[in-house]
């Protein structure tokens, strides 16, 4: 049974000032100023010569900066500096950015540098990021705040920012000093305060909303995916009438490709390739294989609708255009009750594959359809007014998703900003991906990033927002699975997430970022102390702590995860070949360790590899201390059989600690008595993995580190300095319980309570170095 959809509501969290940037922080760079009032953009350019950096501004005309040189940073103030929220002013303002972002792109889409590029999106909403109503609020800047969050899906290396702008004495100041100096990726300043958004785990609790069957429903975007999902469960529980709309018309009813069977449909596709005709381009038939298929899709939900007796009616509308959704408003009359807008679109392509037209046309839709669904309802009485968006707002898109998550922030932020003024409830309900419904052109993709809902969960969440009272942005949670490093650094991490160990153990282990071009590099630094690092403490060489064997294991397997090649959603870690770790290269001098991490991907053959290696850095120079090979696969890897039973003759004694340099604190290879199998021998170990790191809440590692801690103690001798491993095999995910060592040593395993293998070695054992 699945874990409940966890249901979050944004709350505001106080923050200490932000420390200024180093007098130096922009020697040299090149920042360009977009947006913004002249009072603002002068004190940008001050605060930008301030710390030693030169200030452009944007030829529209010309299409470049003002001033000649690469462009290392944007500040982009976006719409800031009118107050007008009607359709269409976004325009011009996203245009200038979307040009500007063509511009660096080249240049930034090769930068692997980590403290070079930074983009900071400067929105208007008080400095409450729309938590709170403010005077002269500008909930379009919003659109940036999207933007931002999904760019490193574009400029892996850009460090990204989101600052929501208050009163502020010196907002130029303020502004750099969030950019250059601070690690939150959305923070809010004015009026003395700065602040951050904390999402909280919350039940729908506002007072009930009766829905009747003498209501009228109007769900823009309702024809298809998870908006007919919800209107025919509407119809069917209330016995309201829903009327959904589209942009698709629905074609004659005696088409045969309208009627006719799954495979005969896709079979007339197949064919409307082979009929292309003269001029017609490979885009006009996906477009018209696109088309058919949506409007057989709603042919289809009109059909059950009929036959479940609800009433749902379709209605053709264009929300981008203010006659039509006029018309549509008209139409629903004086019984109407609730406006569900839901309509969207969604084209992912990076952006040099998408015109400025298309990029606009995604915001348009969703929140141009929304301002002129304000103007048409006018003063209608409704129980609710509800905007229906995406995650991709709140915390960044996919690949190809800058617009679509721009639309989605630009909508939750315009919600808020209408719940603050209208009689009635508005709410702003931001989804994952529910499975296999939906905009998500690739359900797999979008599954790396969240776990999908399941459709009936989703529904029964939306009903119960709809019949309750409340206001502002809802979102509704799935397990977060692919986060770029900036979203894993500057995301505020709930208690009550139900994936929050494995997001900070996955931060932990990310370190500082020095270098990402995914996926062919990453460089990391680290910097571990005894203080809290506890298992420093345990592990000697010479009476000098050292980084336990087993964690160095885990920084190598940890880097691989960042460099997956795109389009192969089902590699996973196979296993580590060629393992080497040098323990005398891991002290602690004075307390203290400095680790930097390499790591490079590539195809071999038809295997994706990953080169990893640790060295450490000291007063002088940086010295090897480890190093692997990970290699990919699909599904789960298939590691050799365990050891079998040995020869007849051959007698040896219980696993005993190796003589080697490397030295452990006793209850760090703590097992239980060896016991004799036919294969060879098996011992509990009492796990303590809390113990390894006096923090609250410590890293949960994927390797079981005590376990193989056991075994790295136990490892033949074939010298005293280096520990190595043939193959390394991560098999399954589960708890572990015991160690098993074949006779001869070269083959141990961890397996768990149930006996089924959890990691395999072949040829651990104790080199020379």
């Amino acid at each position: 049974m699945s874990e409940p959809i966890l249901r979050q509501v944004l709350t505001l969290a106080p923050l200490p000032s932000a420390p200024p940037p180093p007098a130096n922080a922009l020697d040299g760079r090149l920042v360009l100023v977009l947006g913004g009032t002249p009072a603002l953009r002068a004190s940008i350019d001050a605060a930008v010569g301030r710390l030693g950096g030169r200030a452009c501004g944007w030829q529209a005309e010309q299409g470049r900066p003002d001033v000649p040189g690469p462009v290392d940073a944007i500040v982009d103030a976006g719409v800031l500096g009118s107050t007008d929220v009607t359709a269409g002013s976004w325009r011009e303002p996203m245009a200038r950015t979307v040009a500007a972002l063509r511009y660096v792109y080249d240049d930034w889409s090769r930068e692997a540098s980590a403290d070079r590029l930074h983009y900071l999106a400067v929105t208007g909403m008080g400095g409450t990021m729309g938590l709170a109503a403010a005077d002269g609020a500008q909930p379009l800047s919003g659109l940036w705040a999207g933007l931002a969050k999904t760019l490193p899906r574009e400029f892996p290396a850009c460090d990204v920012r989101v600052c929501d702008l208050g009163p502020t004495a010196d907002p130029g100041a303020a502004l750099l000093a969030e950019m250059l100096g601070t690690r939150l990726l959305e923070v809010g300043v004015g009026d003395g305060q700065r602040q951050t958004i904390l999402p909280r785990k919350a039940a729908v609790d506002g007072a009930p909303i009766r829905l009747a069957d003498t209501d009228v429903v109007l769900l823009t975007g309702g024809g298809r995916g998870i908006g007919f999902e919800i209107a025919l469960d509407l119809a069917q529980r209330f016995g309201c009438r829903v009327m959904v709309s589209g942009r698709t018309a629905l074609p004659d009813a005696h088409l045969p490709w309208l009627t006719c069977s799954d495979a005969e449909f896709d079979e007339e596709n197949r064919l409307a390739f082979q009929r292309r005709q003269p001029g017609e381009s490979l885009q006009q038939v996906r477009r018209g294989v696109r088309g058919r298929r949506q409007a057989r899709e709603i042919w289809r939900n009109l059909r059950r609708a009929r036959e479940a007796g609800a009433d749902v009616t379709y209605h053709v509308c264009d929300v981008s255009d203010p006659n039509e959704v006029a018309d549509l408003v008209a139409k629903a009359g004086d019984a109407l009750t609730y406006v569900i807008h839901n309509a969207g679109i969604d084209a992912p392509a990076r952006l040099p594959a998408k015109s400025t037209d298309q990029f606009l046309a995604v915001i348009d839709v969703k929140v141009d359809g929304f301002l002129h669904l304000l103007s048409a309802i006018g003063d209608r009485p409704l129980k609710m007014l509800c905007a229906v968006g995406s995650l991709t707002g709140r915390y960044g898109g996919m690949v190809g998703q800058l617009d679509y998550a721009s639309a989605n922030e630009g909508l939750a932020r315009l919600a808020m900003w209408a719940g603050q003024r209208l009689p009635y409830p508005v709410k702003s309900l931001s989804w994952p991906t529910w499975d296999g419904l939906g905009l998500i052109t690739n359900l797999d993709a979008a599954a790396r990033y969240m776990t999908p809902i399941p459709v009936s969960e989703g529904v029964d969440a939306w009903r119960a927002e709809l019949t309750r009272h409340g206001h502002g942005e809802i979102g509704f949670m799935g397990e977060i699975g692919e986060v770029s490093p900036q979203h894993l650094r500057g995301i505020v991490v709930p208690s009550d997430w139900s994936g929050r160990s494995r997001l900070l153990t996955m931060r932990f282990l990310l370190g500082e970022l020095v270098r990402y071009a995914p996926p062919g590099e990453l460089r990391t630094e680290h910097q571990l102390d005894t203080g809290w690092a506890s298992c420093l403490n345990d592990t000697m060489v010479d009476d000098t702590p050292v980084l336990p064997v087993s964690l160095a294991v885990e920084y190598l397997v940890a880097a691989a995860a960042w460099l997956t090649p795109p389009g192969a959603e089902q590699l996973d870690v196979h296993c580590l070949a060629d393992v080497r770790v040098d323990p005398g290269r891991l002290r602690a001098l004075d307390g203290h360790l400095t680790l930097r991490r390499e790591a490079r991907g590539g195809w071999h053959g038809d295997a994706w590899q990953v080169q990893v290696g640790l060295s450490t850095v000291g007063d002088e120079d940086e010295a090897f201390a480890a190093e692997a090979t990970v290699l990919f696969g699909v599904g789960r890897p298939t590691p050799p059989a365990p050891p079998q039973p040995a020869d007849e003759g051959v007698e040896a004694g219980p696993p005993v600690r190796a003589a080697v340099g490397y030295r452990w604190s006793p209850y760090l290879t703590d097992v239980g008595p060896w016991d004799r199998t036919p294969a060879g021998w098996t011992a509990d170990v009492a796990a303590a993995p809390t113990d390894w790191f006096t923090v609250l809440e410590p890293p949960q590692a994927r390797l079981p580190l005590a376990h193989l801690e056991a075994l790295v103690a136990v490892s033949p001798e074939d010298g005293d300095r280096q520990w190595r491993v043939d193959r390394l095999w991560l098999a399954e995910g589960g708890v572990p319980d015991r160690v098993t060592r074949s006779v001869d040593g070269r083959v141990v395993g961890v397996s768990d309570p149930d006996g089924r293998t959890l990691v395999l070695l072949e040829g651990a054992a104790w080199h020379a170095s």
